[in-house]
């Protein structure tokens, strides 16, 4: 692991790097790969999720691999909050992730064509009801800014979390998240450190692709670090020392490869972004 002296910088892997993979193929690879942690997707996000709470042994396979790997879940997500969200539907999963050690919560807003300004009070009601549970579970929400969806900047990130005005909410920053919404490392200038407990850290090329491709290039279209034009030795410098760094690299076109081959390639640009990282700062 590396980092700033006498700092460490935990690398995670986030499941959208690997998919399609069951949390288990997930676990196993990411160890392998030399990853301190892993994130899992307990409820579907997308269409080649497993409904892992709805599977009483696979539930029971995860805490088994996790024994047998030493490996720790970082995060789980995504979780949608808006104004209809069901927040008691998330216990669950957060009730096992809290019992496995979990101590952070990935969550998003609404799309942006189904935002209604009208209801946002309903919005700040529902992360502050699942805020509460959160803490009392030992386990963080993390809001995740991307600009197709009603929080799309790290400004209306800022101005959610003052809203919500609950202690147990951070910020979550992707390197690419951050770059298409206009934003860059300054942007995270000044922002309280105590916010950003963990970044999302890919690459992809300095051009903008047109609006409506964002959301396939986030999902399907990123770049090994290194690869790309985004600032990342800027946006480390710009992050808390030795912040937890959660590896989303998903590429379609290297979809055809192994898993553990994929995973080995993100561990090692990940390792030596941060061993260039550390000699330009020396």
């Amino acid at each position: 692991m590396y980092g700033p002296p006498g700092k460490m910088n935990i690398l995670s892997l986030a499941p959208l790097s690997i998919l399609p993979a069951s949390p288990l193929e997930l676990i196993d690879t990411a160890h392998a790969a030399g990853f301190d942690a892993v994130g899992l997707r307990l409820h579907p996000a997308m269409p080649t999720d497993i409904d892992v709470m709805g599977n009483a042994s696979l539930l029971r396979d995860i805490r088994q691999h996790l024994d047998a790997t030493g490996l720790k879940v970082f995060d789980i997500g995504t979780f949608r909050v808006g104004p209809a969200a069901d927040i008691g539907s998330m216990l669950p999963a957060m009730e096992f992730a809290s019992a496995i050690g979990v101590k952070y919560l990935l969550c998003t807003s609404v799309l942006v064509s189904e935002h209604v300004a009208s209801e946002e009070s309903r919005t700040v009601e529902k992360f502050s009801e699942l805020c509460e549970a959160g803490a009392r579970l030992g386990i963080k929400p993390m809001l995740e800014f991307m600009i197709y969806r009603s929080v799309g900047t790290i400004e209306d990130a800022l101005r959610m979390v003052k809203l919500v005005g609950h202690p147990n909410l951070g910020i979550c920053v992707d390197a690419l998240h951050l770059s298409r919404s206009g934003g860059n490392p300054d942007s995270l200038r000044g922002v309280d450190p105590s916010l950003l407990c963990y970044a999302h850290i890919c690459d992809a090329p300095a051009a903008l692709p047109p609006a409506s491709q964002i959301p396939l290039e986030a999902r399907f279209h990123r770049l090994l670090p290194g690869e790309g034009a985004l600032p990342l030795f800027e946006l480390l410098e710009a992050l808390p020392p030795g912040i937890p760094l959660c590896l989303e690299v998903p590429n379609s076109q290297s979809a055809h490869l192994p898993m553990q081959q994929r995973a080995d390639a993100i561990a090692t640009s990940a390792r030596k972004l941060l061993r260039a990282y550390e000699a330009r700062r020396a």
